[in-house]
């Protein structure tokens, strides 16, 4: 069977009813099938007769692209974060463009959010397993992760190292900024992390001024190294001494598979040596899920602007929750700086704010895709000129 049809097929299965038959829902499969059954009889007889011809005019085919099936992006921009990215032609010329728009979630994270751990009642379960919408919302993502090709973030480390945009220079207005996602994940504390195994960041950020850095690999942390290591950024440690608590460090390490968990885990004395220990309750290891209903999904990377998990991103969250500053791959000329600027930017107006001024789970509200938009009017950057 030609590809074209296989993808064809896997389509109809992601978007055919349960009562349907995959029969009706492709109907120059059906042709096709008839006439590979009935070719021996129909050659004997000398009547042979030719199978469906898809190029001809009167013949149906699908209407679906097939790029629709290969990428989730077909405009080449990210589907909720809206951020250029490669087209994965051969030879093709791309280069990053300046962060213009607020990167994050519309609501604000609560614990528990974005958790592996299924807390769903029987009911819940029974009520989301028979509910028609959601079961044709999963299979478009299985069927998206499945025809995604293996190396195709790896071949977007072959532009500029994997940068996926260029910093913002100034800070996105706090009434303009979208909120950091909750992230739940085991820690480097020799204390344990609860009866869960694992510890929220959303306690960790409220609060306090925080410079997360998120990383796979070594490829990756040496990418956030070039933003906040003493080596390449040796402000940034005097601005977190002098703050008084105001300004820390957070690190994410996620991982994409269990063999690179088990790994992970294996060498975990040695990320204990080479980390200071007051971090190591600020360091949370995370596995992507395989389940979409669970964990740090698909939809919540983009919303953040982590679209490659090969590359390291840098993020410099509020005492609210809302990320101001973002930055991604290797660190380039004025980067370092702006950020330097942004952290100071923000202690000015953190003193200037009230104390209770945190996240409030309480006003948590949903929208849609074009909020992001919305969030763009009106300037959303703020000068950090001042600092």
């Amino acid at each position: 069977m030609p590809r074209e049809d296989i993808l064809c097929l896997f389509l109809s299965l992601a978007a055919r009813p349960h009562s349907r038959c995959i029969f009706r829902a492709l109907p120059s499969t059906k042709q096709a099938l008839r006439y590979a059954s009935s070719t021996a009889a129909n050659s004997s007889n000398g009547n042979g007769t030719n199978p469906p011809d898809p190029s001809r005019p009167g013949t149906p085919r699908s209407k679906i692209p097939l790029h629709v099936g290969l990428d989730r992006n077909p405009e080449s921009v990210s589907a909720i974060s809206r951020i250029p990215i490669p087209k994965g032609h051969s030879g093709e010329k791309f280069t990053p463009s300046v962060l213009a728009r607020p990167l994050g979630l519309l609501f604000p994270p609560r614990p528990g959010q974005n958790s592996p751990i299924d807390r769903r009642t029987l009911k819940e379960r029974s009520d989301e397993f028979t509910d028609y919408g959601k079961a044709l919302e999963r299979r478009r993502i299985y069927l998206r992760s499945y025809l995604r090709p293996y190396f195709q973030e790896w071949r977007r480390v072959d532009h500029w190292k994997g940068k996926s945009f260029v910093s913002n220079d100034r800070l996105f207005k706090r009434d303009k900024a979208l909120y950091f996602p909750n992230i739940w994940g085991q820690t480097l504390s020799k204390a344990g992390d609860g009866p869960d195994g694992g510890r929220d960041t959303t306690p960790v950020l409220a609060g306090k001024i925080s410079v997360i850095g998120i990383q796979s690999g070594q490829w990756a942390e040496e990418q956030v190294d070039t933003f906040l290591h003493p080596t390449h950024n040796p402000q940034l440690q005097e601005i977190i001494d002098g703050s008084r608590g105001t300004v820390q460090r957070v690190d994410v390490n996620i991982q994409g598979d269990w063999m690179r968990v088990m790994l992970v885990k294996l060498f975990k004395g040695r990320l204990r040596k080479m980390i200071p220990e007051e971090r190591w309750e600020r360091y949370f290891l995370v596995k992507l899920p395989r389940d979409i209903r669970r964990g740090l999904t698909e939809d919540v990377r983009d919303a953040m602007g982590l679209l490659n998990s090969q590359v390291g991103y840098v993020y410099l969250v509020d005492a609210a929750c809302k990320i101001r500053w973002a930055g991604s791959g290797h660190a380039w000329k004025g980067e370092v700086d702006g950020l330097n600027g942004a952290i100071h930017r923000l202690i000015q107006e953190h003193a200037n704010t009230k104390p209770n001024s945190t996240v409030d789970a309480s006003k948590a509200t949903t929208g849609s895709k074009t909020n992001h938009a919305e969030a763009e009017n009106d300037g959303p950057l703020v000068s950090v000129a001042a600092a």
